[in-house]
Parts: structure tokens; sequence; C-alpha cells
């Protein structure tokens, strides 16, 4: 194998410094010819710095025993059984080697124990280990066993620098001796010598008879030992072919996952950015409900929905579906966030015309988008455009009746032209209609059969769900959907957006006034009340939430306060009075880590207000941090150096000891 492997002539001796030519070639052509331990141990040293020999060592210790164990059957031509021939195995060991000697213990009839002794003046080499469990790896191979164990479990080595999960788990080294364990299931096979010759007279010595008994019949056979010594070779190159190539897929693989880490962590990162891209909720807006369902296919979507508010007026909500999934997909959804971030035009086709034209600029045509786009305005008529998208599905509560909207346009980000195609229409909505905003994996998500769930099936849920709520509506129609897909796999992502005008739009409205009226007043415990009334109604309309919250805090009910502020501030409004007022909640509750973090954010957002640095003055002064105090101190002067509080907190901060 090394001459091959390292292309050397058969006559060219690669160890001339450990091995003289004539040496070398009595090696080659002489298997009996014998050599030192000290010899054998540098030439296999040299081999194995350049190959991994363990799998060759291996072979020729179970090509060692079925050649050599024609020997050890009797010579009456009686049979015996792997038993016995066990028992005659430290004949073999003393034939072929003058350093070892081998005791063995029966353990029960299918289990033996193997010590191998080494004499005094040698010592145990790792490759003694490999070729002595390579024979008894023979002993399976002679006697057909299908079922057997054998494994290494002491040694007196520190250690074998080769692979030893071939020799067995748990192997414990620096033993005080070298075992093996040998255990097999089925032993009905017997061998026994033979004078017959199955190919020519030049073979006799090497042929044996297998007797096996099934049932009550025995089966008899020839065996040659160069047959079997042949398909040994061929199954231990073989074997040796399927390892490197184990090895090269192992080295595919484990590239693989390292390429799958990192791609998954790429996933985990768009992911987190999309979630912040796409709003978890929408808040109630001028008597306005929504509510969304959204089930990206895979880590990140390319359905996009979000809300943008025109001043006090108007309010923009957009739904999209951008072409293909994951990262590219993605990538257009950030896009478009910007876009429609950007572009807030009185009409939607204006602002799908400059998309179409950003979008082409900046993707080159690469990836395009569907979309609905519609605005609201705050007498409640509502101006749309559809850019290749699902066409929105309106419920009138007067009739109880729902059906699609008209609308009609090409997708954005592919055509130069594509703004002739938009189109705006216009619908006004009453108190108790709803609005429906979807992508087409909604519509088109089959069921085990092949059916569609189609427009017709979602118009009769949103009909039969006429008393229920935005909210209870939006979830009865995933629900049914999800029972209709049942067994499938999703074929695409899934967004639907609704929104309803409120039917107590009146009720919520006249509520609302007179809690805005006792707050003005200062009756903060009778506008908790109203607002509470309000709140109910519409529970996530901006205004009212943070008045709700501010009534309860200046009513002293913090705790509640902190739960509606903490809300309110989901919503990312920005507005400085809702951390402060929650910076106060968190300090009257002595959460004074809380109330530093709001009162920074306050600060942060409208830093011309100094009651917030204020605050958080006479924060650091009751912890006794006198350095911060000081720091807030001086930034109040910088601002505003004649605000009338910077006095009296100068002289509390003299007061307080040193840190």
């Amino acid at each position: 194998m090394y001459q091959r492997e390292n292309h050397l002539s058969r006559h060219t001796n690669p160890f001339p410094e450990n091995l003289d030519d004539t040496v070398y070639n009595r090696i080659l052509k002489d298997p009996n010819y014998w050599i030192s331990q000290d010899l054998e141990d540098k030439i296999i040293q040299i081999i194995s710095q350049s190959l991994d020999i363990s799998g060759i060592l291996y072979h020729l210790g179970t090509e060692s025993l079925i050649t050599n164990a024609y020997d050890l059957l009797p010579l009456d031509d009686s049979r015996i059984d792997l038993e016995e021939m066990i028992q005659r195995l430290p004949i073999l060991i003393g034939r072929l080697t003058r350093a070892v000697y081998l005791n063995v213990k029966p353990v029960s009839n299918q289990k033996v124990i193997f010590l191998f002794n080494y004499l005094p003046e040698y010592q145990e080499k790792w490759y003694d280990a490999v070729f002595f469990q390579g024979m008894l790896n023979g002993l399976a191979v002679l006697f057909e066993l299908k079922e057997f164990k054998i494994r290494m479990t002491k040694t007196k080595l520190f250690g074998i620098h080769v692979s030893h999960k071939e020799l067995g788990e748990n192997i414990l080294f620096g033993a005080d001796s070298n075992e093996y364990e040998m255990e097999w299931l089925e032993d009905n096979l017997f061998l026994s010598r033979s004078r017959l010759t199955k190919d020519d007279l030049t073979n006799r010595h090497r042929v044996m008879v297998t007797s096996r008994m099934d049932s009550q019949l025995e089966e008899i056979s020839i065996v040659d030992v160069k047959d079997v010594v042949g398909k040994s070779r061929e199954l231990a190159i073989e074997n040796r072919d399927l390892e490197a190539a184990v090895e090269v897929l192992k080295s595919f693989k484990q590239e693989l996952e390292k390429k799958q880490l990192s791609m998954e962590k790429d996933l985990r990162l768009a992911k987190n950015i999309q979630k912040g891209l796409i709003p978890e909720i929408i808040p109630d807006w001028n008597g306005i409900q929504f509510w969304t369902a959204f089930a990206p296919m895979q880590e990140v979507s390319g359905d996009y929905y979000d809300y943008f508010p025109y001043n006090m007026d108007k309010l923009g909500v957009a739904v999209c579906d951008v072409s293909g999934h994951g990262v590219p997909a993605a990538f257009i959804t950030a896009l478009s966030k910007l876009l429609f971030s950007n572009f807030k035009k009185p009409k939607p086709s204006e602002t799908f015309k400059l998309i179409n034209r950003e979008l082409l600029d900046l993707v080159k045509q690469q990836g395009y988008t569907t979309c609905v786009y519609v605005l609201i305005h705050d007498d409640y008529k509502v101006l749309y455009s559809v850019a290749g998208h699902p066409r929105p599905i309106l419920y009138r509560a007067k009739t109880k009746r729902a059906e699609i909207c008209e609308g009609d346009g090409t997708f954005l980000g592919m055509f130069p032209d594509a703004g002739d195609t938009f189109r705006d229409l216009q619908i006004q909505l009453e108190p108790g209609d709803k609005l429906f905003l979807y992508t087409d994996g909604l519509t088109e998500a089959e069921n085990d059969k092949g059916i569609a769930f189609g427009e017709d099936r979602l118009i009769q849920i949103i009909e039969t769900t006429f008393e229920k709520s935005i909210q209870e509506t939006v979830e009865t129609i995933l629900t049914i959907h999800k029972e209709f897909t049942m067994g499938t796999d999703p074929m695409d992502d899934i967004t639907l957006l609704g929104l309803q005008l409120s039917p107590r739009l009146p009720e919520f409205n006249l509520i609302k006034a007179k809690g805005d009226e006792a707050y003005r007043k200062k009756e903060f415990n009778e506008a908790v009340v109203f607002y509470e009334q309000a709140h109910q109604i519409l529970p996530r309309e901006l205004d009212t939430q943070l008045s709700y919250g501010k009534a309860l805090a200046y009513s002293q009910n913090f705790e509640k306060a902190i739960s509606l502020l903490e809300s309110y501030n989901k919503f990312k409004t920005n507005h400085f009075k809702s951390h402060s007022v929650l910076g106060y909640c968190y300090y009257q509750m002595e959460m004074f880590e809380k109330a530093e973090v709001e009162w920074k954010k306050a600060h942060s957002i409208n830093d011309s207000n100094l009651s917030n640095l204020y605050n958080l003055a006479q924060l650091y002064r009751k912890l006794n941090e006198k350095k911060k105090m000081k720091d807030v101190i001086e930034k109040m002067k910088r601002i505003e150096e004649s605000y009338l509080h910077i006095l009296p907190l100068e002289k509390k901060w003299e007061s307080l000891p040193d840190e």
C-alpha cells in the first residue's frame, strides 16, 4: 500500500536508513521471514506518518486468522465449532509472535474474554491492538456469524493515536491488562479439514469443509481458504473506498452545516429586522378599529403591511405581496416601508407612480410587488388603488352583504409605464362597515383534495360573522382557513388585514368628551370612570389610552396606569408625556431603575422640557448618587441657566454626602 500510494518501484527500498536492500526484498518475497519488533516498529511508524493504516492492519489481522485457521483444525477430519476454535487461538498467537501470549476466559457459551499478555521486555503498541482485533473479526468471518460484537475493554496503553471507535466505546486506558470481549448470538457452523481438492492439487491443504445444522438436516459445503481471503480482501478494499467516500461526505456535511448555521443566523437577523418593520398591531384611528393576521411561510416574509398617519386628518394603510420569498423579498418589503413613508400623496395612485419609479431604479427589475393602498379620511371617505393585487372586500352593515370592490392596475417595480394603469376609487364607510385587505396566499391555499379556499368562501364567512367585531371576524376566518388546509404544507405567505368603523362611534365620542371635560377640571377620579367606558368601546384608540393612563396616574392608581402607558408606548408614538408620566408612576412604586429609563426617554424626545431632567435630579438625590445629580444639573444649566428650580437643586446637591 505504501509503495502504491507513493508511486514507488517494487525494487526501490523506501527505508534505507532502517534496513538494507537484501532484508527489504526478503520481506516482500517471503511471508514467513521474521524481523525484530524494533525494526517492525520503525517501519510502521514511518508508514503511518503518511498513511492511515489502521484499516489495513485490521484487515491483515482478519486475513491472518483465516489463512492460518486450517492448521488449527484436527488432523482426523473431525469437526470443531467456534468455541473450540477460540480455545485453540493461543496456539496461533504463539506461532505468529514471540512477544505476546494469549489467555482465553470463557464467560458463557457465547461470550469470551481475550487477554493478550506481553513479555516483560516488550511493550504494547497501538498497531498490535488493531491487528489483534482484526484477528478476532476473522473468527466471525470464518464461522459466518451474522450477529456478533467484538470490542476492546482494557489496555495498558495510555490512549491510541488512531481512531479507536472500531475498537469499542468506553475503553479503559492505562489498565493493568489488554483485554477484548467477544459476544455472539448464532453458533451452528462447524469446520473440519478436507483432503478434497476444489481446483487442483496445489490447493489441497487449504480446503476446509463446513457443516451447518438446520433443523434435522446437515448442510455441508467446501471452503477454499484462498477464496475466503480473496473475498475478504475485496470487502476490505470496498470498505476502504467506502470509508474514503464517507470521509468526503462528512467533510461536505460539515461545510454544509457551517453554511446552514451561517444562513440560519442571517435569517434570524433578517426576521428580527422585518419584525421591527411590520407593526404587530395597528391602533384604532378616529373610530376605526383594525385587526391583522400575518403568517409567513419562511423565516422572513414577502408579505408586508403597514399604516402611515397623514397629520390628523388622514391615515394610509398598505398591504403588499413581494415576488418570491426569503431574504430578497424581505429586502423589497423594507424598501416598501421607506417609500410609502416618503411618498404621502393625497391620492393612492400618485403614491404608486412614485414608488414604481423608485423600485425600478433600486431593484432593477429583479423583483416586484403587488399592493393595495387605502387612504382613509377623517370623514370616513376611503380612496384606494390596486396594483396587481387581490381587490378589497367591503362588507356593508346595512345590507349584511359583502362584495369585491372594483380595481385594477399592474404591479410595482417592473414596468416603466405602469403608472398609466393605476386608478383611484372611492367608497364611503358607514358605522359597522368592514373592509378586508389580504394577499393571495389566503385565497389560493388548497386543501388536501387540491381545492382552493377561494374568494367566494371568504365572502361567505364574512357575511356569516356580521354580528362579530373585526377582531372576532378575522380570527374566525383564520380558524376556518386553518381547518380547510389541514394536512397540507403552506404554499405562500398569508396576510389578512381587517378594519371596521365602530357602530358605537357616536356613543364613544360622547363619553370621551365627558372624560376630557373632567380631566380639564382636574377631577381625575371622575375622568377615570368616563375614560374606562370609552376605552372598552375602542380599546386601542391612542388618545383615549394616553388620557386614561394619565388620569389613573394623577388619581394614584399607579399599577393600572403603568399597564395602560406601557401598552401605549408599544405603538412607538414618541410622545414624551407618556414616558414622563410612566416614569412618575415607576418612581411612586419605588421602581427607580425603570423610572430613570423612562425620564431619559422623555428628555431625548423633548429636550426643551426641563421637567424630566428635574425629575432625574430628584431621583439621583433620593438614591444619593451625587455625581449623576451634578451632571443633570449642569445639563439643565446649559439648556436654560435661568430655570428657577436649578438653585434649590444645587443646595440639595451640596447637602449630599460624598460618594
